[in-house]
């Protein structure tokens, strides 16, 4: 019994000590309470600190808003002044020149839009209808008018052009050239490319014999025509000019062309369109009156007659271009000024490409947009185009007729 009394009286002190800790317990909590209370909804309690951040933060974003709204209300303002500001100039260098009109005081090289090169020479400008691709004809002009497309030409196509041959010996005299063309004479046209002083398509050279007035080569129009005291001094004026555009056309990667053909008079030359086209010359008044239509004196530039090797490069870059090695090559009627133009084509009156006077060789330069390549008119028909080619002891090469 003692034992069990004394049971009872120890379970009953441990009721009393977890009272003590309930109610200790309780009170901790209730301070704790109190003291999170304030903390949350205390003057500077959460909440409100919360709340505070809150509008402080929308009072943030409203000013950077209303300076937000007056920038672009300014903007709006600069752009409604002045509404034609200028997109960026991605024209290339070539057609930039072309549409400024700009007139170059020295040689001037310019990019075409593919990024390739074209030599402008001083004194001249871009022609305002130019391409302003080259492989598509870009052009320019001088201050007269006359028109030359460029003829661009990589280190591939002027070993095709030239062959070096140290002291090769002209026709007739002691004159020697270092340098000669490679003519790619095309099959079927009965001609063979030879050296100078052979008897074969060659050039530079002199022809000696004669065969009427158009090809007499007696020295009185050596001298008469170009001034020339001999046939020795013609020859050496010769081969420095030869060597000379073969230096150019290293140098700068290409050549012009005329445009048109030869137009004007021997006195005044010009390469213009809708102009008579020279005609009914001899060799030596059409050598001299191409010399004659740019002069070094005048702009960094100096025309000439025309090489066989740069015709039959003219050819090949038409063909590279584009246009059918048949058509350039065998059989250009369906695009030059031919009498059977009409016919090849099918053409009656009343189409737009019909012309009534083809073959005549009394069209004026440039007649038909229908007879152009790459921005060159009449290259196929119309009239022949003499060459500095020589041939037998008497003749000198034409061209594109």
């Amino acid at each position: 019994m003692f034992i069990k009394n004394t049971c009872k009286k120890i379970k009953e002190q441990n009721n009393g000590i977890t009272l003590v800790a309930l109610v200790i317990t309780i009170i901790i909590i209730i301070i704790l309470s109190t003291i999170t209370i304030s903390t949350v909804f205390g003057d500077n309690g959460l909440i409100n600190t919360a709340k505070k951040t809150k509008q402080d933060a929308e009072d943030f974003v409203n000013t950077e808003n209303d300076k937000m709204s007056g920038l672009l209300d300014e903007y709006s303002n600069i752009m409604a002044e002045d509404s034609e500001i200028p997109p960026p100039d991605t024209r290339s260098e070539l057609a930039k020149a072309r549409d400024e009109g700009t007139r170059f005081d020295k040689t001037t090289d310019l990019e075409d839009d593919s990024g390739d090169i074209i030599w402008v020479p001083g004194g001249f400008k871009v022609a305002e209808d130019s391409a302003s691709e080259i492989d598509e004809g870009a052009v320019i002009q001088d201050d007269k008018g006359n028109q030359f497309v460029w003829i661009p030409v990589d280190n591939t196509s002027l070993n095709e052009m030239y062959q070096s041959a140290s002291g090769t010996k002209l026709t007739g005299v002691t004159t020697t050239t270092n340098v000669y063309s490679k003519l790619r004479i095309r099959s079927g046209e009965g001609y063979t490319a030879g050296t100078p002083s052979s008897t074969s398509v060659r050039e530079p050279d002199l022809v000696v014999g004669s065969k009427g007035t158009s090809y007499d080569a007696s020295s009185s129009y050596y001298q008469d025509i170009l001034g020339y005291e001999s046939t020795q001094a013609m020859a050496e004026a010769m081969v420095a000019e030869y060597a000379a555009t073969y230096a150019s056309i290293e140098q700068y990667d290409g050549f012009y062309i005329g445009r048109y053909e030869l137009t004007g008079s021997v006195e005044v030359p010009t390469v213009q369109k809708e102009q008579a086209v020279l005609t009914n010359q001899n060799w030596y008044n059409l050598k001299k009156a191409c010399t004659n239509v740019v002069t070094g004196d005048e702009y960094g530039a100096q025309s000439e007659m025309i090489y066989g090797n740069q015709w039959d490069e003219v050819m090949d870059w038409l063909v590279d271009t584009g246009m059918s090695s048949d058509l350039v090559n065998v059989d250009s009627s369906s695009w030059g000024n031919y009498s059977d133009y009409n016919t090849a084509n099918g053409y009656e009156e009343g189409n737009e490409r019909y012309e009534a006077l083809v073959g005549t060789g009394v069209l004026p330069a440039g007649s038909s947009e229908y007879w152009q390549a790459n921005n060159i008119y009449d290259l196929a028909g119309n009239c022949y185009e003499l060459t500095q080619e020589a041939r037998y002891i008497n003749l000198r090469v034409n061209r594109g007729r």
